[in-house]
């Protein structure tokens, strides 16, 4: 009897390590004679009709955060606890409830949030994200993007233009930087890169052989976004995705004072793209700046690169966005668009970029621009004397 419950107990022992060689060598070095343990490992090898994964022997969710140290859970899911748990409760109230069916493991918001910041914030298979929590690959392929569309959902709750009263304290930090004023927005694009459709990979092929869709960004000196604009094929320039940023509509169909409340205020963007009076580009450097003209570009360089600087830790923390290997253009927009939501999200909660997130990551992809169609020459002329007036205070 005691042999036999022996048995039974090895038995369940193997199935769970069955993929463990170390572990089956050394019960099976304990057959030594007619040693029950190593029969039982013996008699269960091969005998494991179910997937094993790693998360069925987890602990409970709690405990199982509770276990990790703040610098690796902030490493492995890219924000700390607090702002998880903080994630999590905006998240859940959109999350569709659930329940269990026979002995698969039940998938909860919580688990789906942590299994979606280690995909977008690594460049981790699904296999190895469904090891990991003990689910399976079409699990986390479903629990992944139904998370990002939820976040994708709070696109309004978290980027968001600022309202006449804050322009006023956005401009002064920006003012801090570099003494360069007006200034509420610096806007750059940057390309992230995508398998391109097999039927329109030329459009999605840009400058450097890749294939990418454009990420245009306006942010505050605060490194948090205020409007982003997503999808434009790779092979375009950034006239097109300002073209089309709700931004750009909105002047064009109201009015400049509409989105910039005063004259006075306005972006930066760099020489490529056209100087406007809401959007002051540098003095093209054609070997004949003044003195006057050259300290212009260098405060508007230093105020402007908090954009670089954005898209930097944007694509350090959620390194997913250095390279998205989805085959479909609308989920990697929404991917990228998450990936800027929980930037502002984590930023709100002060929960900043570690060094270990951005070491090693690629130098950021500028977008180039060479103009942008339906600005009238009134407008050009009104940038270049806004232009020359602030360059005149250097």
């Amino acid at each position: 009897m005691k042999r036999k419950r022996l048995l039974g107990i090895m038995s369940a022992m193997i199935d769970v390590f069955e993929e463990d060689d170390d572990i089956l060598l050394s019960l099976f070095a304990l057959n030594q004679s007619g040693n029950p343990v190593g029969e039982a490992a013996l008699l269960v090898k091969g005998e494991r009709k179910t997937h094993f994964r790693l998360g069925h022997l987890t602990l409970n969710l709690n405990d199982w955060i509770g276990l990790y140290l703040d610098a690796d859970f902030h490493f492995r899911f890219r924000m700390k606890k607090d702002t998880f748990w903080a994630l999590v409760e905006v998240i859940r109230p959109h999350y569709p409830k659930k329940w269990k069916r026979g002995d698969a493991p039940l998938v909860d918001c919580p688990k789906a949030v942590l299994m979606t910041l280690s995909y977008l914030g690594h460049q981790t298979s699904m296999d190895d994200i469904g090891d990991r929590f003990g689910v399976a690959v079409s699990t986390v392929h479903k629990e992944v993007h139904r998370i990002a569309k939820i976040i994708c959902s709070l696109k309004s709750t978290f980027i968001i233009w600022p309202k006449a009263n804050e322009c006023t304290i956005i401009e002064q930090q920006f003012r801090e930087r570099a003494g360069f004023p007006g200034v509420i927005g610096a806007i750059d694009g940057c390309h992230v890169e995508i398998v391109a459709p097999a039927d329109d990979q030329v459009s999605y092929t840009d400058r450097k052989m890749n294939h990418s869709i454009i990420l245009q960004g306006i942010c505050t000196a605060s490194k948090i976004f205020t409007n982003v604009s997503i999808g434009t094929p790779g092979s375009r320039n950034d006239n097109r995705a300002l073209a089309l940023s709700s931004i750009f509509k909105q002047i064009s169909l109201k009015s400049r004072t509409s989105v910039f409340y005063e004259d006075r205020f306005h972006l930066v963007g760099d020489k490529a793209y056209p100087n406007r009076c809401w959007l002051l580009a540098p003095f093209k450097n054609y070997g004949n700046l003044t003195r006057r003209q050259r300290k212009y570009n260098y405060h508007h360089s230093v105020t402007r690169i908090v954009i670089e600087h954005t898209f930097g830790l944007l694509k350090g923390r959620w390194r997913r966005l250095l390279g998205l290997v989805l085959k479909d253009v609308a989920k990697d927009t929404d991917f990228v668009l998450a990936g800027c939501i929980l930037h502002n999200f984590c930023y709100l909660h002060q929960d900043t970029v570690i060094n270990d997130m951005v070491e090693n990551v690629h130098m950021v992809q500028g977008a180039q621009v060479v103009g942008v169609g339906g600005m009238d020459a009134l407008s050009k002329a009104r940038g270049d004397q806004k232009r020359e007036e602030i360059c005149n205070l250097f």
